[in-house]
């Protein structure tokens, strides 16, 4: 998005949106954006999240 992305830990963890999306909250995180998180809802939609919007399941 930015054209730097960072290595993190969090790509690949499950997650859950504070605010659902149309009735879906469930996701994966897929990429890392710094301040921002690309995540990817069960239904298949791909979202772009601050990282204080959502709840990483371990």
């Amino acid at each position: 998005m930015y054209g730097y992305d960072n290595e993190t830990t969090l790509i690949g963890s499950t997650c859950t949106l504070l605010h659902p999306y149309k009735g879906y909250s469930e996701g994966e995180v897929i990429d890392d954006y710094g301040l921002e998180l690309l995540v990817r809802l069960t239904n298949g939609k791909e979202l772009s999240v601050y990282k204080d919007e959502l709840i990483i399941n371990d």
